[in-house]
């Protein structure tokens, strides 16, 4: 009988199964990670705070001197500012007419009280002697020190709008017209051209009112040359019709 073949039989392991950890979840149902598996994120750098631009003084000067050029001031006039409220208007009168004669001084109180509040206006007979008294500022009275700058002009004021009329304009890139103001309400057009009589003038516009259509006392004269533009311009102040006439370059109020 043929022996019968028998199957090897594997021995059965004696070391015990590894059981596989589960994950950790948090209430959420989320896994949690413990602390040293998770990557170390290096915080970003806190970014530089950049570096403010500091002019040069030869710049902040000019800037200076063109924002003082610029302005409009009261002449002859200044205003102090910085004074203890216990100084008297007769203190303050001997500390400036050291440097000439006084037109006025004008005292800034409170409204309340009327008590000094620190602040005077300082009219003098002339502009120089204005100027000179700005010598004045940092001066210290009391146990403070005063502050001396000339008067400008507040924005939109009625004098202010008068100065800056009287200033003529400058002459724009191709501009061939002339302003001619301060007329007589009955100059006509044939007026104009007899006083412009040895000028190329091209066209003349009135302004006229519109309610009344009478004229508002200017108008605008428009040159067939530059040459005819600079001889009117130097025409400015002659009379017409008994009036000396108002005449410069004349000011687009286009963009």
């Amino acid at each position: 009988m043929a022996a019968e073949e028998q199957t090897p039989r594997t021995k059965p392991s004696t070391g015990k199964s590894k059981k596989r950890k589960k994950p950790r979840k948090d209430k959420w149902g989320q896994p949690i990670v413990d602390a040293g598996d998770r990557p170390a994120v290096e915080p970003e750098p806190e970014p530089e705070p950049p570096e403010e631009p500091v002019p040069a003084p030869a710049a902040a000067a000019a800037a200076a001197e063109e924002e003082d050029e610029t302005g409009i001031y009261e002449t002859g006039k200044v205003v102090a500012s910085g004074l203890p409220y216990t100084t008297t208007e007769a203190e303050i009168r001997e500390l400036f007419e050291r440097f000439g004669p006084l037109r006025s001084l004008q005292l800034s109180r409170f409204p309340d009280s009327g008590n000094f509040r620190g602040l005077t206006f300082v009219s003098f007979e002339s502009n120089e002697v204005a100027m000179k008294s700005l010598e004045l500022d940092g001066f210290k009275i009391g146990n403070r020190f005063m502050r001396v700058e000339r008067c400008r002009l507040a924005a939109g004021s009625k004098r202010k709008r008068t100065v800056e009329s009287q200033i003529d304009p400058k002459k724009a890139d191709g501009c061939l017209s002339a302003y001619v103001g301060n007329l007589k309400w009955d100059v006509t057009e044939t007026d104009v051209r007899d006083f412009f009589k040895s000028l190329k003038i091209a066209s003349i516009r009135f302004a006229i009112n519109k309610r009344t259509g009478d004229s508002r006392g200017f108008c605008h004269v428009d040159f067939e040359d530059d040459e005819s533009l600079e001889k009117a311009v130097g025409m400015n102040q002659s009379e017409l019709r008994g009036r000396p006439i108002k005449i410069s370059y004349a000011v687009s109020n286009r963009g």
